[in-house]
């Protein structure tokens, strides 16, 4: 369950921080590993890891927990399954695996998300009741290296419940209160909500790049409108995943008995 401060703090702002979730261990195992990727070609690569590799940009791997097992344990940690089986009311699906690696001469993203305007509410995939919080769709993102002021994510607080579109001289580099920006350590994990309007700042520490693995996360009882290869689980590689990680993947029919052996301490009570 989440705390009541972490349930008020998100509710608030859109986002929270929860510290010191990953050992150090597994961060140098994962650091290792996302630099050893980033000297080979993409030829290398076995399927379903690919990459996207661009000049000026951020270097990004997909699916990495399919060739280590270190993300796979990233993906199970007991902290980061408290906080999405709380969001996801006991059903929580994970369907989106990418880290990247982001150097000084890499442009930063821009803000991006939020509300654009359409005839929809903001509350649409973001409810709360019965003093749960339920978020149909959000995205968390573990932070391998430290984060000085300044740099990495940066965010619209308040912006998943707002209902007009941010004006356009609004920037990344804005300061507070309009726009806020969240240094964290190695090891601590950012949860943000639907229609959070997001950046991710450029990267200036001289001495080692930014490596931040992102995982998105969605209620594994509702239904995708098409079948796609890049839905998980993907059947054709199951066997590169432990059992319950594979139930995390899909959706929720009632037959996810390993992965419930695993998050059964984290469910909440719902009321009858």
């Amino acid at each position: 369950m989440l705390t009541q401060e972490e349930k008020w703090y998100l509710d608030l702002n859109g986002f929270m921080v929860v510290r010191d979730v990953v050992p150090s261990s597994e961060l140098e195992q994962m650091k290792t590993q996302l630099l050893e990727w980033y000297q080979w070609e993409e030829s290398q690569f076995e399927p379903p890891m690919r990459i996207n590799s661009q000049p000026g940009k951020p270097w990004w791997v997909y699916n990495m927990h399919y060739g280590h097992p270190v993300f796979q344990r990233l993906i199970l940690n007991p902290e980061i399954l408290r906080v999405t089986t709380a969001l996801t009311l006991n059903k929580p699906r994970v369907f989106d695996v990418v880290a990247n690696i982001c150097y000084s001469e890499a442009d930063g993203l821009h803000l991006h998300g939020g509300h654009k305007g359409w005839f929809r509410s903001p509350y649409h995939q973001y409810q709360v009741a019965n003093d749960q919080i339920f978020a149909s769709f959000f995205n968390l993102s573990v932070s391998l290296v430290d984060v000085p002021v300044g740099n990495g994510f940066a965010c619209l607080p308040g912006s998943h419940k707002s209902n007009f579109e941010c004006p356009e001289h609004v920037t990344m580099d804005d300061g507070p209160p309009t726009v806020r920006n969240v240094s964290v350590n190695a090891g601590d994990i950012i949860i943000f909500l639907p229609n959070t309007r997001h950046a991710g700042r450029r990267w200036t520490h001289p001495d080692y790049p930014r490596m931040t693995v992102f995982l998105r996360w969605m209620y594994a009882k509702q239904f995708h409108h098409a079948d796609s290869a890049n839905w998980f689980p993907l059947e054709e590689h199951k066997d590169q995943i432990p059992l319950a990680l594979y139930q995390l993947e899909d959706r929720d029919s009632g037959q996810r008995h390993a992965l419930d052996g695993i998050i059964d301490p984290f469910k909440i009570d719902l009321p009858e």
